[in-house]
C-alpha cells in the first residue's frame, strides 16, 4: 500500500511541476516582450524629448530619430580630463567652475569613480578645443580672475 502512495505523490509532484513550468516559461516569454517594447518606447521618448514632439512623425520608429542629427559622443577618459586640466593649469576647483559642476564631479571623473554625462563631456570637448584668447576671457568671465595662467593651447 506504501507503494501505490509514493508512486501517486510523486506522480502528482511530476504533474504539478510540468504545470508550473509551462505557466512560467509563457510568464517569462510575456516579461521578455514587455521588457523589449519599454526599452523601444523609452528610446523614443528619448528621441522626442531631443527633437521635440511636432518634429518626428508618428509612424517614425526610435531607431530612424535617433539615425538623424545625432552628435558623436565625446570620449573622454579619466586620463584625458586630467592630462587637459593640468594642461591648462588649473585646480580642480576652477576646472569645476569653469565647466559649471562641483569640484567633487571632477575629482570623481578623475579617479575614475565616475563619468561625466553627455551634456558635461560635450562642455569638457568645447572646454578642451578653446583657443588661448577665448579660454583667458572664459575664465576672467567665470573665475573672476586674470592671474590663472594660459599654459598652452588645447589639443
Amino acid at each position: 500500500m506504501a507503494n501505490i502512495t509514493q508512486v501517486l505523490n510523486e506522480e502528482i509532484r511530476r504533474l504539478a511541476k510540468k504545470a508550473t513550468k509551462s505557466d512560467f516559461d509563457n510568464h517569462r516569454e510575456q516579461l521578455v516582450a514587455l521588457r523589449r517594447s519599454v526599452a523601444e518606447l523609452e528610446r523614443r521618448i528619448k528621441a522626442l524629448e531631443k527633437f521635440g514632439a511636432s518634429a518626428i512623425p508618428a509612424d517614425a520608429s526610435a531607431a530612424d530619430v535617433e539615425s538623424e542629427d545625432r552628435p558623436k559622443s565625446v570620449r573622454v577618459t579619466a586620463d584625458r580630463i586630467l592630462k587637459w586640466r593640468t594642461r591648462l593649469g588649473l585646480t580642480q576647483v576652477q576646472y569645476a567652475k569653469l565647466l559649471g559642476v562641483s569640484h567633487l564631479s571632477v575629482s570623481h571623473w578623475e579617479s575614475g569613480k565616475t563619468t561625466p554625462r553627455e551634456a558635461q563631456k560635450r562642455r569638457i570637448a568645447e572646454l578642451r578645443d578653446m583657443g588661448k584668447r577665448e579660454l583667458k576671457k572664459l575664465k576672467e568671465e567665470r573665475l573672476g580672475t586674470d592671474d590663472v595662467p594660459v599654459e598652452a593651447d588645447a589639443e
